[in-house]
């Protein structure tokens, strides 16, 4: 793929498979929403979150996106991520409307609002690619 084809195909709202680095050195994977602007992803997490402590010790981080159940369509990216408490809430209301319906964005938003949120933005130093042209 692409970078314009990269880009329409996580346009779509699958759920992007995180990987952050244990302080064991062992990958520890979670599921998440994200956007991908044709630059970075983002994602936004908690702080009490396993996932945003690993961050916090080593920030490589590797995701895969890909869509069921055709397991050999994706694109995996590898990178490095950056943490932010600050203006996060434009980008927060984009990723939810991705994966709500219009009628449940704002109460999304606003419980995510009560909870130690962060928005993790991943700068993208390696993108894989697989599509197999059959859905």
């Amino acid at each position: 793929m692409n970078a314009q084809e990269i880009t329409s195909y996580l346009a779509a709202p699958y759920i992007a498979v995180v990987a952050t680095v244990h302080r064991n050195g062992a990958p520890h994977l979670t599921p998440n929403w994200y956007r991908y602007d044709g630059k970075v992803l983002t994602l936004i997490t908690r702080t009490d979150r396993l996932k945003y402590l690993n961050l916090q010790r080593n920030n490589r981080i590797s995701v895969c996106i890909y869509d069921p159940p055709v397991a050999s369509n994706y694109v995996a990216i590898s990178g490095t991520a950056t943490c932010s408490d600050q203006d996060i809430w434009d980008e927060a209301r984009r990723i939810i409307e991705r994966y709500r319906a219009p009628e449940e964005v704002d109460d999304y938003l606003a419980r995510w609002k009560t909870e130690p949120r962060v928005l993790v933005t991943v700068t993208p130093e390696r993108i894989s690619t697989r599509a197999s042209g059959r859905r």
